[in-house]
Order: structure tokens, then C-alpha cells, then sequence
């Protein structure tokens, strides 16, 4: 496990979130990846902010909710492309970096690379205003420490930390542990802007809610994160794999909003309707986040697909 290599960074981290209570409470977003139907069922003021992992501005979503445009990785130019113009269209005033580039799967970059490609097409917007973010890291320090060392070397302008964790149920205290690190060594605001819950944790319903619950609660006590999004963004009748449990949905098959929902969006006042054994259909097919990636990042525990044990509990329990 790489987020505890010495005895010195995890007391480092744990200084770090005993730190001072909260002045205001993040802004609750989603990282978006469902059908765009979906979208239209989300009552105005629920969420602040989406961004989304594969494409870019989705109409249907409530006015006033800000959209915040990636740029992925140098295998998805022509998507950039495509997010240059919206970041013109919606004079976006935040942009997220590289989509996990310490995952082989994903952006792929060494941190040089990575450095050459923020200065050339990212500092342009950081120099006239914008906050622009770290790359989205899952997990490898050393790759970030590179990258943060020589992008100050170049001038880059980084306005916050994006980060990404996954992990099981019963590991709230190694994203503590991430998210203390990084803010430990850079000092910057932190967005999470993908967290959940693997489906080699075998969670139930109930422990998947409760580790949202618990995980929320302890990041609103930390004033310097700023920004966090559940993935849950997609009806659990088709979650984006394998890697993440399809109990990390926010919606019903049909669009409807789950029970999951009122936990990380506190503010929704939408009834949840009643869906029973939709995991059933819950097949690992949707729309190709890939995030088995992750296989080799968190604390590996005996597996077997969570639509394995459904058990004596409910889908919508908790």
C-alpha cells in the first residue's frame, strides 16, 4: 500500500486532519458519465458543479450548475479541441488537468511529459485568470512531487490539487491519509473529483452509504477542501465497470434517485422510488471509465463481485 511508505508521512497526515473545524462545507458536484436523461431529473441548487470524465458541457443539467471542462490526456486531442471551445463559449473559470496519469490505462504520463503538456496548452489559461488544477492523481506521490517540482521550476500557476481515491468500505482512514499528504506538502485547496468504493470490498448498500456518510462528514470539517463528487453519476442498472461497486449509484435504473443520493446530497428533497434488486441488472456495461485500472492502487481484500451478495439487505436500505 503506497499511501503509507513510513511512519513520518502517515503522523504527517494524521497532524494535518486533526486540523481546525470547518469554516464552510465543500461544494457537492458529480463527475458525470450517464445517460444525459438523467441529468433533467436533478432539481436546481442540489449540485454546484459536474465535470465530466469522458466528454464535455451537458445541456440538460440545471441552469446555474457550473460545468467544469477536463482536459484528459494526450490520447483524446480531439476532445480537448472540443473543450477549448466550450471553456470559450461558458468563460469557464476552472479547468481540471490529465485524468489520472499514474495509471497505465489512463492519461499515462510521465511527469515531464506532463509538465511540457500543462505549460503549453494549461498555463495560457492560468495566466489569464483561471484556476487551473493539478493533474487528477489516484495514488503515486512521488509522481506528483515530480511533476509539482519541476512545474514550479517552469512557472506553471497550479490553483489547487485535484485528487481521486478509491478503496474499500472499511478504508476511511487511508483517504484521510491521501488527502492529508497532499495538503501537507503543497498547501493548496483540494477538490476530490472522483471517490468510491470498489467492488472487490464486497460492500453492502448499507456500508457503502455509510462510508458516503462518514467520508462526507469528515471532509466538511477540512476548510481547504473545497470541492468533492461522489461517483455515483450513472443508474446502477449500468455502472461504468467492474472496478467500482454499482452500490456507488446515485440513480435507479429509469433516472429515479436512490436512497445513496439523499446521503451525499443532503439538500435533495426529490422522493426516492422504491427499486428493488436493480443490482440484479447491474452487468459492469456502460460507458468505459475503465477504472480497473485501479487494481494495483488500493488494499486488496478477498473479492467477489458485489452483485454476489446482496444478502438479507435491500438495495435501498441506508
Amino acid at each position: 500500500m503506497k499511501f503509507l511508505s513510513t511512519v513520518t508521512v502517515a503522523a504527517t497526515a494524521i497532524a494535518v486532519f486533526c486540523a481546525e473545524s470547518v469554516s464552510a462545507k465543500p461544494q457537492f458536484g458529480i463527475p458525470w458519465g450517464a445517460d444525459d436523461r438523467w441529468a433533467k431529473k436533478i432539481p436546481s441548487g442540489v449540485i454546484s458543479w459536474y465535470h465530466h470524465w469522458e466528454k464535455g458541457y451537458v445541456a440538460q443539467m440545471p441552469k446555474h450548475t457550473e460545468y467544469v471542462p477536463t482536459f484528459w490526456g494526450p490520447q483524446k486531442y480531439a476532445q480537448w479541441e472540443l473543450r477549448k471551445g466550450e471553456i470559450a463559449k461558458h468563460n469557464s473559470s476552472h479547468i481540471l488537468a490529465f485524468n489520472e496519469p499514474d495509471i497505465p490505462t489512463q492519461a499515462n504520463l510521465d511527469p515531464e511529459a506532463a509538465v511540457e503538456l500543462w505549460m503549453k496548452e494549461l498555463q495560457p489559461y492560468a495566466e489569464q485568470g483561471k484556476n487551473v488544477s493539478s493533474p487528477q492523481m489516484v495514488w503515486n506521490l512521488n509522481w506528483i512531487q515530480q511533476f509539482m517540482d519541476k512545474c514550479k521550476a517552469r512557472g506553471c500557476k497550479v490553483g489547487f490539487m485535484a485528487l481521486h481515491w478509491y478503496g474499500s468500505y472499511k478504508d476511511l482512514d487511508l483517504l484521510k491519509q491521501w488527502i492529508g499528504q497532499i495538503y501537507s506538502r503543497y498547501h493548496l485547496p483540494i477538490w476530490v473529483t472522483e471517490f468510491g468504493v470498489t467492488a472487490d470490498s464486497n460492500p453492502t448498500q448499507q456500508q457503502v452509504s455509510q462510508f458516503a456518510r462518514d467520508a462526507i462528514q469528515w471532509m466538511s470539517t477540512l476548510p481547504y477542501v473545497e470541492r468533492v463528487a461522489w461517483n455515483g453519476g450513472y443508474d446502477i442498472a449500468n455502472p461504468p465497470d467492474k472496478f467500482a461497486t454499482p452500490f456507488n449509484a446515485l440513480f435507479a435504473n429509469g433516472g429515479q434517485f436512490r436512497q445513496l443520493a439523499n446521503v451525499y446530497l443532503p439538500t435533495l428533497s426529490t422522493k426516492i422510488a422504491a427499486q428493488k434488486n436493480q443490482v440484479n441488472h447491474a452487468h459492469g456495461q456502460g460507458h468505459g471509465h475503465g477504472h480497473k485500472r485501479h487494481q494495483h492502487m488500493v488494499k486488496r481484500v478477498p473479492a467477489f463481485h458485489a452483485t454476489q451478495k446482496r444478502s438479507e439487505e435491500s438495495e435501498l436500505q441506508n
